[in-house]
């Protein structure tokens, strides 16, 4: 399996970050965003209670 661009359709998640609030904050975002990252989402827009991802990429056998 590959990664390959997404042509011309994506598709977008939005994520709840009032779960990742407390002292170690930037750590868990860190890892959410890494993990995004490696499976072809993006940040698109992020606040300080949500954030909203695209899928730019897509798993192709």
């Amino acid at each position: 399996m590959t990664l390959e661009k997404s042509p011309q359709r994506y598709n977008y998640k939005t994520l709840d970050l009032k779960a990742l609030k407390g002292p170690d904050f930037l750590e868990k975002l860190g890892h959410l965003l890494d993990e995004a990252g490696r499976n072809g989402w993006d940040l698109v827009y992020m606040n300080e209670e949500f954030m909203v991802m695209k899928q730019l990429y897509f798993f192709k056998e």
